[in-house]
């Protein structure tokens, strides 16, 4: 008989301890009344297009618990615009996940079209989404937060439909060219854009060209997605589509085995948190208050967003299913088999 190996497995790094330097400023308390709106609308359009398997599921990530943590000082209608964003986030991502690359593009058309152009309406599910969306929320933010939403969001599907066509040919880019493209495919900069809304802000261009602005920005975004490709690179690479993540990047890049690879990207995560105080700093130092008071706020606001974003991964069971508290206290993370336990999107 065959000996039984140990399931392998990988170590966390306790980023917690390195985002501790970011107020807590708790959960929102508009959670419970804004997600029971959030799902109903957004159960129009998954129950078109998910199985009874995946929608239980994404019920049991609890996504709309997420922007409680990370806009714990929104409004009840900024809450709510968040969570239907992350709810249009997640559903698109499965479906396009669940696509062909020619699918996917066809999906970023459509997206578009329904955001650009007032009249347009094919009837799909995909167009009746978001121009609700644009007509609930993005309507009614300043100029300057609605067109770099637009722009922002439009150019996320675009490369999302790209992500599709390099995971059929199964490239897996450079660190550098990987930044540079998650940057863009993983919505953070739309959902930053609410960020601006929910605070009540209209950020004029020039702040956002500024270079300690961008600064303090790029490492807030990088914090969000690198952390997320961590969490997620077990469920990822156990579905196959562990090319599109950072920490497989990594390993390819320099050669490394995978806990290398994750002890790499904590202390990336270290320098990048000390970056986005920095930028805070400088600007805080300034003179105008577009910068030293409004610019500041927003920044602050990212450091909410990069330690929410990491209490909630061990609060939902969408990256450690229901050993996530365990996965928490102890770091440890059992490396899935692959295509074990996965929920197909029609299922």
């Amino acid at each position: 008989m065959s000996p039984v190996l140990d399931q392998p497995t990988f170590r966390l790094p306790k980023l917690n301890d390195t985002f501790s330097v970011f107020p807590d400023n708790g959960l929102n308390a508009n959670f419970s009344k804004a997600r029971a709106a959030s799902r109903e609308w957004i159960g129009q359009y998954s129950d078109i297009v998910c199985g009874p398997k995946m929608r239980a599921f994404m019920n049991h990530c609890n996504f709309e618990l997420s922007n409680s943590y990370c806009f714990p000082y929104a409004a009840e209608a900024g809450l709510r615009a968040t969570m239907d964003l992350t709810n249009i986030l997640w559903l698109y991502d499965e479906f396009t996940d669940s696509v062909s690359g020619a699918e996917a593009t066809a999906a970023a058309t459509i997206v578009t079209r329904a955001l650009r152009e007032p009249d347009f309406d094919d009837g799909s599910w995909i167009a009746r989404m978001m121009k609700s969306f644009k007509q609930n929320h993005i309507d009614r933010a300043g100029p300057n937060v609605a067109r770099r939403f637009i722009d922002n969001f439009c150019s996320y599907v675009t490369l999302v439909g790209t992500e599709a066509v390099l995971r059929e040919k199964k490239e897996v880019l450079d660190i550098s060219r990987y930044v540079a493209f998650r940057r863009e495919t993983s919505a953070v900069r739309t959902c930053f854009d609410l960020v601006e809304y929910c605070v009540g802000l209209d950020l004029p261009q020039h702040v956002h060209e500024d270079p300690v602005f961008i600064s303090g920005y790029n490492a807030a975004m990088d914090l969000v997605f690198w952390t997320n490709d961590l969490f997620s690179y077990n469920m990822e690479q156990s579905k196959g589509h562990g090319g599109a993540n950072v920490v497989t990047v990594i390993m390819k890049s320099k050669g490394v085995d995978l806990q290398t690879a994750i002890d790499f990207l904590s202390g990336y995560c270290e320098a990048l948190t000390t970056q986005l105080q920095e930028s805070r700093r400088i600007l805080a130092s300034r003179s105008d208050v577009v910068y030293s008071r409004d610019a500041v706020r927003v920044i602050d606001a990212f450091g909410d967003w990069v330690r929410g974003n990491d209490e909630w991964s061990f609060a939902t069971e969408r990256y450690f299913g229901k050993e996530n508290h365990t996965v928490k206290n102890t770091r440890v993370v059992k490396l899935k088999v692959p295509f074990a336990d996965s929920v197909a999107f029609n299922e």
